[in-house]
């Protein structure tokens, strides 16, 4: 039996599936085709099939510890980012680049966040 992970993981792949063979069936029909624009394919992508599942488990399961899965998600963020931005140009140049930046100083001020959380309960611990 598939566990619930991966059942999140593989649903969230299937959407992604689904989203580009609609692209693939709307640039036959209509002439809109996905590649054409890399802020929408990056929010497919990056969002749809990686962050999402990822951050959705991190919200819900206890079996692995959020902090790796919000650090896995952020850093793919970012990862694809880079990569999206560059085929953009303009202002979806822009955009792309403000989410990866944003994806990094999400996680630095996460990290930051849970390092104050845990000095300040051994703090509280230590003091007689």
């Amino acid at each position: 039996m598939i566990d619930r992970e991966s059942r999140i993981v593989f649903g969230s792949l299937l959407l992604f599936v689904l989203i580009v063979t609609g692209s693939a069936i709307a640039e036959f029909q209509f002439g809109f085709a996905l590649q054409d624009r890399p802020l929408l394919s990056l929010l497919l992508f990056g969002g749809v099939a990686v962050a999402a599942p990822q951050l959705y488990l991190a919200a819900t399961d206890d079996e692995v510890p959020p902090r790796t899965r919000i650090q896995f998600a952020a850093v793919t963020i970012a990862v694809f980012a880079t990569l999206f931005a560059g085929n953009a140009e303009g202002i979806s140049y822009l955009l792309i680049a403000a989410i990866g930046s944003l994806a990094v100083l999400g996680l630095v001020c996460y990290e930051l966040l849970i390092g104050y959380r845990a000095s300040s309960e051994e703090s509280v611990t230590r003091v007689p």
